[in-house]
Order: structure tokens, then C-alpha cells, then sequence
């Protein structure tokens, strides 16, 4: 029943995409009823995610960017795990109760979901879900999509939030989210290039432990 219910969602996938490209547009809950339905609802129901990821912070007082790399994965029950391989080893999860920073030792330091710094990073967990009812009273969402496939824009509407996270930018193909980006401004920005993703992924009970809380 899976496999038949992603075989639909692809075709109509498909089909929207050999269409003419659509402008950017404010997305509103008619339109998550309409054309952009199978689309939202294809990219919500992909499950548990693992993934290879780069990632390149770009700041005001550095030429070139620095570039970090690792795995990510996403649990709807457990949130969001951002293990670090490169250059040095950590892990960064983030689920609705804040934020854990754990280093190559295991030692963890938690962040409240109180605090600005976790709270703009909890705002990226219905956004990597693609819960759309959650996000449209948070976020202004723009969306596009073309022969090369389809973008969505989140600006947060609270000033605050939007000014620990910026605008942020999916950009993907299919149902396959390639790349992710966090903009404060042209000279300080995150690039996320996602590499191999695995949906439907199962983590064992060790990796629960040590990937999220």
C-alpha cells in the first residue's frame, strides 16, 4: 500500500513538473489544498531520514566559508540529529524541549527551549517535516517549482526569530530535498548541500540514544 500510495505521488509529481514554472508565491492554506498538495504531502510522509550532508558557514570577516560534513537525521518523534564528522566530531540535536550540543566525548551541554538560540533552531524542525498547518501561522512561505524541480521559502513572521535565522530556503527535486540555506545577509549565510538519502530509515536503539534525546 507504501509503495502504491509513493508510485501515485511520484506521477503526479511528475506530471506537475513538466509543466511551465510557477512564480514564486505566497503560499496560503488554499493552496495547500490545491496544486501543491501532492507535492507537501509527498515531502510530510517520507518518515525517518538519514542523510549525508555538507555544510558551509560563510561569515563577514572570512574569504572563503568553512566547511563542515557529516550525517543528518530526523525522527518525527525524536526531532532533528546533526552528527558533525568533519572537521571535528559532534553532535547537535534539536527537538522540542531545546537544544544538545554533545562533543566527541559524550559530554552534553543543553540549551532550554526558552532560549533564543534554541527556540530559532526548534522553528527548523516542522520545516524539515514539512508540517505545513504549523508552519503557516510562524512562517511567511514562497514557494516555486520549474522543470528543475522546486522551492520553498520560510521567513519567520516573529522579528526575533527572524533575526537568529534569517530566511531559510529548501530547494529540491522530486521528493528529495538537495540543498537548504540560512541567510542573514549576503556575507553571513549556512549552506547545506544534502548528499544520499535514505527514507523510511530505522534506527536501532543505540542510535536513538546517541543521536537524539
Amino acid at each position: 500500500m507504501i509503495a502504491l500510495r509513493q508510485a501515485l505521488l511520484s506521477l503526479a509529481l511528475a506530471a506537475a513538473a513538466h509543466g511551465a514554472p510557477d512564480p514564486a508565491a505566497v503560499l496560503t492554506p488554499a493552496d495547500l489544498a490545491g496544486g501543491w498538495k501532492p507535492l507537501v504531502d509527498a515531502l510530510a510522509s517520507k518518515g525517518p531520514i538519514e542523510a549525508s550532508f555538507t555544510e558551509r558557514r560563510y561569515f563577514p570577516f572570512r574569504r572563503e566559508p568553512t566547511v563542515l560534513g557529516g550525517v543528518l537525521r530526523i525522527s518525527p518523534e525524536r526531532g532533528l540529529s546533526l552528527q558533525y564528522l568533519q572537521p571535528e566530531t559532534s553532535i547537535l540535536i534539536a527537538d522540542p524541549a531545546g537544544l544538545i550540543l554533545r562533543d566527541a566525548k559524550g559530554r552534553s551541554r543543553e540549551m532550554p527551549s526558552e532560549s533564543r538560540e534554541a527556540g530559532a533552531i526548534a522553528s527548523l524542525l516542522p520545516i524539515m517535516r514539512f508540517d505545513m498547518p504549523a508552519l503557516l501561522p510562524r512562517f511567511v512561505v514562497r514557494a516555486e517549482r520549474g522543470d528543475s524541480g522546486w522551492r520553498f521559502e520560510f521567513t519567520p513572521r516573529d522579528p526575533g526569530v527572524a533575526g537568529s535565522l534569517g530566511t531559510i530556503t529548501v530547494q529540491g527535486a522530486g521528493t528529495d530535498v538537495r540543498h537548504l540555506e540560512f541567510r542573514r545577509s549576503a556575507s553571513q549565510r549556512v549552506e547545506i548541500d544534502v548528499g544520499d538519502t535514505k527514507a523510511g530509515a530505522v534506527f536501532t536503539a543505540p542510535e536513538l540514544a546517541k543521536f537524539f534525546r
